[in-house]
């Protein structure tokens, strides 16, 4: 006859069994919870974008929308409102679309996307020339690459060759590589060219059909007349007082022979030069 110890060790062998048994359920029944939960949050189309709330434009569409949204993230995940990243969205949208600005993205609970921009506005053309590796030192390329470019120096948009005084036009002589989205100018030289600019343009005596950034690395800037001559310009100084002192030497100094200048240089504030032809 078994004794009482061989039941009680058996009494507690069962009851860890059981034990075990609820602790296995308790987990399976937790994971199962756990994933059921997961699926509901990540993969739910309860919490998929259906709306996408775009200013009226021409250009961007709410397939497009769709698409970064999707490539942004594995398994379609970029559409879940909460996993969605709105920084990730509005990086992707200011690299595809550069002539945007001002660009905001938001969420709206539980399926909308709400995005805002602007549209960049043209107040120039940037040029440069292209890069032909087949020149040889001294010659000239035959044409140039051309932008819009915004009051940022941004450029976003491929111009046209241009010429004349009814567009500002400004041609840098500096080789690097650009792409659309670059700021290609400072604010100080965008702000240095418009005030000069604006200020021949009140004069009315000429107007600059193209200002050439010089490929040093100085600040030297010359200004093409549509009188065939040219002004030397040092960015460093008030564009204002250069302008001045244009006329200045225009209307005292050189009078009726200005048909004969080749240029004017107002590169250093305490001095004028000209030459001509």
């Amino acid at each position: 006859m078994p004794s009482s110890k061989y039941w009680r060790i058996k009494t507690i062998k069962k009851e860890e069994r059981v034990k075990r048994r609820k602790i296995i359920f308790f987990w399976f029944s937790f994971t199962v919870a756990f994933l059921t939960i997961m699926w509901s949050f990540f993969m739910s189309p309860f919490f998929k974008i259906t709306e996408i709330k775009l200013p009226e434009n021409d250009f961007i569409t709410n397939n497009e929308i769709h698409k970064l949204m999707i490539g942004s993230m594995p398994l379609n995940l970029g559409e879940n409102i909460f996993i969605l990243s709105t920084n990730r969205i509005k990086s992707d949208l200011a690299a595809t679309f550069p002539n945007i600005t001002d660009l905001n993205v938001k969420k709206e609970l539980f399926h909308g996307l709400i995005i805002n921009f602007e549209k960049r506005i043209q107040i120039g053309i940037w040029c440069q020339p292209k890069v032909d590796p087949r020149l040889t030192d001294g010659q000239e390329p035959q044409a140039d690459n051309c932008y819009y470019f915004d009051k940022e120096g941004i450029i976003f948009k491929e111009a046209p060759q241009t010429e004349g005084a009814l567009i500002l036009k400004i041609e840098d002589l500096k080789k690097r590589e650009v792409s659309l989205g670059n700021q290609v100018l400072s604010n100080e030289q965008l702000t240095f060219i418009t005030k000069f600019n604006n200020k021949i343009t009140e004069n009315n005596q000429f107007k600059i059909i193209e200002f050439k950034i010089a490929p040093s690395a100085n600040f030297d800037l010359e200004a093409v007349t549509d009188r065939g001559w040219s002004i030397y310009l040092n960015q460093n100084q008030d564009p204002v007082s250069e302008a001045n002192n244009l006329f200045t030497i225009l209307n005292e100094v050189i009078k009726s022979k200005a048909s004969n200048l080749e240029y004017i240089d107002l590169r250093l504030p305490s001095r004028i030069f000209y030459k001509m032809r």
